[in-house]
């Protein structure tokens, strides 16, 4: 009687669950999300290497080192991996609740009765214990909870990636403002001089008395307002 008992209550094991089973929701896409595709770009599907990486497409080695430097040494990076590896043990700890637990114990005394008032015989006292325990998961509450856990750990995974996605691109929009300035202060410098021989030309003009100071004031405030920028 008690094993037909068992034996039923495991068999109903995989009949009951605890709650709802979880459904994801449907997410509806817009038929169109996106400007028509132009000259230049392509509808086929990148590869997966080269879209994990797509800064490597630029073939700049200092945007390559950057990207690198951002990934090993960012601490958000780092707490979103270290979020992962928690979330990944309390699903193991979870996981751990379907098998059943062994604890073991064990003692040691020794004792030595006095010569003076004994016989002065020392004695040893060994003891162990065995215990085991196990919850039968009837209703799916651990299945449940490893669910959960599960359901944790795809989350940490995704705002990991989100945190990635995220730093990569700051660092390519940051360089690419640096880049630009750069190009922006090497037109300006080139501008520069050729104002300022545009203002000696200028000066040279106005000394010979083919022009007028009007034409030399103008010529040094063009030179003054790119010195500027």
């Amino acid at each position: 009687q008690p094993l037909i008992i068992l034996v039923a209550m495991l068999t109903c094991v995989g009949c009951f669950a605890v709650g709802p089973d979880y459904k994801a929701p449907d997410i509806v896409a817009p038929a169109e999300w996106s400007p028509n595709l132009r000259g230049g770009l392509s509808v086929q599907e990148p590869e997966a290497q080269t879209l994990a990486k797509w800064w490597t497409t630029l073939g700049d080695t200092d945007l390559s080192a950057l990207m690198e430097r951002a990934v090993t040494g960012n601490l958000d990076l780092k707490i979103a991996q270290a979020r992962i590896r928690e979330a990944r043990a309390r699903r193991g700890i979870a996981e751990a609740g379907l098998f059943p637990s062994l604890n073991l114990t064990g003692s040691a005394t020794v004792s030595r009765s006095s010569e003076n008032t004994g016989s002065g015989m020392r004695r040893e006292l060994y003891r162990t214990g065995f215990d085991a325990s196990w919850e039968v998961d009837v209703f799916g509450r651990v299945r449940r909870s490893i669910e959960a856990s599960q359901g944790d750990l795809e989350a940490s995974v995704a705002d990991y990636r989100d945190v990635l996605v995220s730093l990569l691109a700051e660092v390519a929009l940051n360089y690419v403002e640096a880049r630009t300035f750069q190009t922006q202060l090497q037109v300006a410098e080139e501008n520069l001089k050729a104002q300022a021989e545009t203002l000696q030309l200028t000066e040279w003009r106005f000394a010979a008395g083919l022009i007028s100071s009007l034409d030399v004031e103008q010529a040094k405030t063009n030179l003054e307002n790119t010195r500027s920028q």
